[in-house]
């Protein structure tokens, strides 16, 4: 069973750690480690990382 690991932190997916997708590569992040709250995610429409 090999493990994914997503984000800048390189962990694993945990449901309790809320997570959003860049809109142009499809790579996840947690809201912690990209200083995102979920008040500021319902507000955007469209989720581009800074790699892309």
């Amino acid at each position: 069973n090999k493990k994914k690991y997503y984000c800048i932190c390189h962990q694993e997916y945990d449901k309790n750690n809320p997570m959003i997708a860049c809109d142009n590569c499809q790579e996840w992040y947690h809201f912690s480690c990209i200083g995102l709250t979920e008040d500021k995610a319902n507000e955007i429409d469209q989720f581009i990382c800074h790699v892309c």
